[in-house]
């Protein structure tokens, strides 16, 4: 056992000892304004946000769709899809077999244009389609790594507003551009700028909410995204041309604009920085719309001096005085044995369950008969999934996380029993109800990371899920080749995986959110022990101490 190990059980022993439990921030915040009035007005507001999402990550089913197509080549340049005979080839010249096709007629009964129609995006250019979903995915990677470290270093405000308003310059930019080039382009930014959002507030709506109420808070937060998706579906039925859809979805985004003026600064992370005076103006400010009466600001100061003193306590107990650096943040994930396990597990499911939620979307949009009316259901579908806080709460988040994808892969698997599209449509509709209610528990993940290392940690675990958001166009558009239902056996395996990897995550249902690295590794050892077991430890020295467990 090294020093810094030794240093921190004996911190855990000391505070065991006594009898009681450091003083935390979820102490101050319900001493101070509790959760109330202020916390559900302003997380409803910033939520707005999960409304407009849909338009640039689910709209790619129908700006970019593909409608019946035959190659023209050779043929009268007035010539149209109703023209020609139906055995016309696609991808081939009529009389030239084997020679690629270079220009295509499309059918313009159901859209008047998509991406697809206006640069050719069929035959050997189909994975350029595929790469128009995937690079919004990429682009959220590079916002996940740096906006999550971003978060932690420099606040979650500071973050938010300036891609904030990027993201409303993109949606506009999206509708007027006219080259495949310039589009990809306005996708990686958009998907950047969306990932650095999530960082900075997801985290600010876990850091806002107390234990109690947390798991109903950031749950609820995600409900706008179905009715999002339905938005799509609907405005996508009633807007057939390309540019003009995008315009209607590009004006939504001027809602952002009154964060500006509504969002505040996490006073957790206002704590941890020692910014006591900032803090407390957030904190009474929650007072106020909770209608509670603050202790006085020196009480207030002298709480939020003992929580930050025993978080450096602790965290320089197991790592020194290096907490600053963004490396060393870094390597706190993986560095101690718990967070090492924590990590990797949660970031193999990160992938896996963006991978399938996306790819679930949009295998059900193809195999489907009527893309607007699957999509729109499984934006319905997802309704339900914003109100397992109940389960949450009553069965733990650990337990509901592992059956929410177990159920997904049965759904997956089951599409093989029988060629039947109402069947696949049913089963899809599950698979996405499940995946939803997983992809809803975000805050599963803020809640076992401590606080230095949680915007990094999640960001990491939405690096993971652009990942599989980046996969998945391609599995659904290439490996349906094989076979309509392989991607099903794909998502499905994923998920089955994922479930399993899930056994590997803590409960934190009714539990403090941990500070430090070193409130993980203690959590995991104070596990070991019954309540009010005294037990000797012997250390890599010879020496001895003795430990009793409070909880």
């Amino acid at each position: 056992m090294t020093g810094p190990d030794k240093e921190m059980l004996q911190l855990v022993t000391d505070e065991a000892s006594r009898g009681q439990a450091a003083v935390v921030f979820e102490d101050v915040l319900e001493r101070c304004c509790g959760t109330g009035r202020w916390q559900v007005m302003l997380i409803s507001y910033m939520s707005v946000m999960w409304l407009i999402f849909p338009s640039f990550s689910m709209s790619m089913m129908f700006i970019g769709a593909t409608p019946a197509f035959k190659c023209a080549d050779g043929l009268d340049t007035n010539a149209t899809f109703e023209s020609l005979p139906e055995g016309t080839p696609q991808c081939h010249q009529t009389n030239a077999s084997g020679v690629a096709c270079s220009r295509w007629v499309f059918d313009t009964s159901m859209y008047e244009s998509t991406v697809v129609t206006e640069w050719n995006l069929v035959c050997g250019r189909k994975p350029m389609l595929s790469m128009l979903q995937s690079v919004l995915m990429l682009g959220g990677i590079v916002g996940s790594l740096l906006g999550g470290q971003l978060t932690d270093r420099f606040g979650r405000r500071p973050v938010f507003l300036p891609v904030m308003l990027l993201v409303i310059a993109c949606s506009f930019s999206a509708a007027l551009v006219d080259d495949y080039v310039s589009f990809v382009v306005i996708r990686g930014v958009t998907g950047f700028c969306m990932a650095s959002m999530i960082a900075s507030q997801f985290v600010l709506v876990t850091e806002l909410s107390g234990c109690k109420h947390r798991a109903a808070l950031t749950t609820v937060t995600f409900l706008p995204f179905s009715f999002g998706t339905m938005l799509v579906a609907a405005a996508s039925h009633g807007i057939r041309t390309r540019w003009l859809l995008q315009l209607a979805f590009a004006v939504p985004c001027l809602l952002f604009l009154p964060n500006f003026w509504l969002m505040p600064e996490s006073p957790r992370w206002l704590l941890v920085q020692g910014r006591f005076a900032e803090a407390l103006e957030v904190l009474r400010q929650g007072a106020r719309w909770n209608r509670r009466t603050m202790p006085s600001d020196d009480e207030v100061l002298k709480m939020m001096s003992d929580v930050r003193q025993t978080l450096i306590a602790r965290e320089e107990a197991l790592k020194g005085d290096s907490r600053d650096s963004a490396f060393q943040r870094a390597l706190d994930l993986v560095r101690t044995p718990r967070m090492r396990r924590y990590t990797l597990a949660s970031t193999y499911i990160g992938f896996a369950i963006a991978g399938s939620y996306f790819g679930i979307s949009f295998d059900m949009s193809q195999l489907s008969t009527s893309p607007h009316l699957a999509v729109a259901l499984s934006g319905v579908v997802e309704i339900p999934a914003c109100f397992i806080y109940p389960l949450l709460n009553r069965f733990g988040r650990r337990r509901c996380f592992i059956t929410f994808l177990f159920t997904t892969a049965m759904a997956m698997f089951l599409v093989f029993i029988k060629k039947d599209a109402t069947l696949w449509l049913v089963l899809g509709l599950v698979g996405k109800l499940s995946v939803s209610a997983a992809f809803n528990m975000f805050s599963y993940v803020s809640e076992f990371m401590p606080t230095q290392q949680r915007g990094l940690a999640l960001g990491v675990q939405q690096t993971a899920s652009r990942i599989g958001g980046a996969v998945s166009p391609f599995v659904v558009d290439l490996v349906s080749g094989l076979h309509e239902l392989a991607p099903s056996a794909v998502f499905g395996a994923v998920v089955l995986l994922a479930s399993l990897a899930a056994l590997l995550l803590p409960e934190t249902a009714g539990r403090p959110m941990p500070e430090t690295v070193a409130d993980v590794e203690a959590a995991a050892h104070r596990k070991r022990f019954k309540k009010g077991a005294v037990y000797e430890r012997t250390l890599s020295d010879d020496s001895t101490i003795t430990d009793v467990t409070s909880n």
